[in-house]
């Protein structure tokens, strides 16, 4: 072969090389600036800053960078449109970045114009199309996140902005803020207010529930003590479920431990669930007024007590009520020693009474496991 020919094939050959190397390395490009650094850049170059706000251990800010970032569509726009930069909220200003920009979930992503103001705030995993199209309403600032904010800077406190902003907090995991805001509305509103459908939502059972009405929520308290004025103006059906479930959330998460790490445990607190209990016209009213008994008895650690309710009056309970039994199995592991004793009566009564086939089988083998050791 000739001289020239080699030469030429080479050259072709490592030109192909040169640009698969290339496209395998394509990525987001983050500078390693400070974000005061970044916002100074950005503002000589005429271009906006994208803030990766991370931590060390969060898996879906991982997966984003392996398999979002890497991406050629993703790297070009971001790479032509930002400074882009990564601040781990756990290490060096990330604290401090956290404050200012009510950082409450990872991975969170802003987009900033150069005096650090938020034109765009996006939260959590997604396609690398949703992760353009977020970024790309930054750079118009025509979008929900900075029309909101702009009008609540501006004095906007409208109910109807209001709502709109809270729901954006939460979309945004500004959980902090979110409760700051319903604060603000609730103060601002009468009650027939409150209880009207368009104020449902703060609530109710939905996905603004553990946020907003949780047990140990402000709203909850005001529902739980005006739920005639939420059965005026929604119906008595939507409002008794909401209350059940928080309820039935009570218990459940006094036998699995979760209620000690939002509150101590207070039996006085109990007390009065039970008296709120009493209050209501719900379907299940009995059933509650025992299932706080229960959680008390779990709260005094007595697992005899606990069991001895359940054996007595799980036959009544609905389905629903009925799956805190998972909770006791868990509850009863706490006990040092413990050897579930009546696990054959409590057993027997699940399969006669639950359509559950997951507690069925589950009260089934340990019954077969602890009747055995015991024999």
């Amino acid at each position: 072969m000739p001289d020239n020919m080699r030469r030429i094939i080479f050259a072709v050959t490592m030109l192909f090389l040169s640009l698969a190397v290339s496209a395998q390395k394509k990525e987001i490009h983050f500078e390693k600036l400070s974000l005061k650094e970044a916002l100074a850049k950005a503002k000589s170059e005429n271009k906006s800053v994208f803030v990766d706000c991370f931590t060390t251990w969060c898996i879906p800010c991982k997966q984003m960078e392996a398999n979002v970032f890497t991406q050629d569509s993703v790297a070009d726009f971001y790479n032509r449109n930002f400074i882009n930069i990564k601040v781990d909220m756990e290490k060096g200003e990330g604290p401090s970045v956290k404050k200012m920009y009510t950082i409450e979930a990872y991975p969170s992503y802003l987009v900033l114009d150069a005096d650090g103001k938020i034109r765009n705030k996006f939260v959590g995993g997604m396609s690398a199309k949703d992760f353009i199209a977020n970024a790309s309403k930054g750079l118009t600032a025509n979008n929900d996140e900075a029309n909101l904010n702009a009008r609540y800077e501006h004095g906007d406190r409208t109910p109807e902005l209001m709502r709109a902003y809270i729901r954006q907090k939460i979309k945004v995991m500004e959980k902090s803020r979110a409760k700051e805001l319903n604060n603000e509305l609730m103060a601002s509103l009468t009650p027939e207010q409150k209880a009207s459908p368009e104020n449902w939502f703060l609530f109710g059972e939905n996905r603004y529930t553990m946020y907003l009405s949780d047990f140990s929520s402000p709203n909850f308290e005001y529902l739980a003590e005006h739920w005639r004025d939420f059965v005026a103006k929604n119906t008595k059906d939507t409002v008794d479920k909401k209350l059940s479930s928080v309820y039935r959330q009570i218990a459940s998460w006094t036998l699995n431990g979760f209620y000690a790490k939002v509150k101590p445990f207070n039996k006085k607190d109990y007390e009065r669930y039970k008296t709120q209990i009493g209050n209501t016209e719900m379907p299940d009213k009995k059933q509650l007024l025992v299932m706080m008994d229960i959680a008390i008895a779990a709260g005094e650690k007595n697992i005899d007590e606990v069991t001895d309710l359940f054996l007595k009056n799980l036959g009544s309970f609905s389905e629903a009520n009925r799956h805190i039994l998972f909770d006791y199995v868990t509850f009863a592991r706490t006990i040092k020693g413990y050897t579930f004793p009546k696990i054959a009566g409590l057993s027997d009564e699940i399969t006669r009474t639950s359509g559950n086939p997951y507690l069925v089988s589950l009260f089934k083998s340990m019954k077969e496991r602890y009747v055995q050791k015991a024999n």
